[in-house]
């Protein structure tokens, strides 16, 4: 093969790795807040984030913070009652835009499954959502507000 051909073929998986990377800290596994043994769904509040990969870009809403533990999550179990959560929204493509945060503290029932819902990259609106999957209440909406410092407090 010509040397062009291999240069531009490692460009691309080496681009494609570092996207993987940045990722990770999206994509990650039901993560528990609570120490002891694992609860069943019927003893816990699920809070559902997500993580979406486009062609040239990557949307990842996750939980980064809940009562001062970091579960850096797309999907963490909490024990029922009131919790503050400080959510991410990252979004990583040729432009870098800044992350987006919001703080939200609710009364969260033991059974119940939470969905984060927000528009997605190219989208009209900016309302974040949070919905209750049981009931099909929403709990909160409200417009993301920035971060004070990227990634950090």
């Amino acid at each position: 093969m010509k040397r062009e051909t291999i240069i531009q073929r490692l460009s691309i998986c080496a681009t494609f790795l570092i996207l993987v990377v940045l990722a990770s800290g999206c994509v990650g596994p039901r993560v528990r807040t609570y120490s002891g043994d694992k609860l069943t769904k019927s003893e816990v509040a699920v809070i559902k984030g997500r993580y979406y990969f486009a062609l040239l870009y990557y949307d990842c809403i996750y939980i980064y913070k809940v009562d001062g533990s970091y579960p850096n999550g797309t999907q963490v179990q909490v024990l029922p009652g009131w919790h503050e959560l400080d959510i991410r929204h990252y979004v990583i493509n040729l432009f870098g835009f800044p992350p987006n945060c919001l703080r939200v503290g609710y009364n969260f029932e033991a059974g119940h499954e939470y969905r984060i819902k927000a528009p997605l990259m190219g989208d009209t609106g900016d309302l974040v959502e949070i919905k209750d999957v049981n009931t099909g209440i929403t709990i909160f909406s409200e417009p993301w507000s920035g971060c004070p410092y990227p990634g950090r407090e």
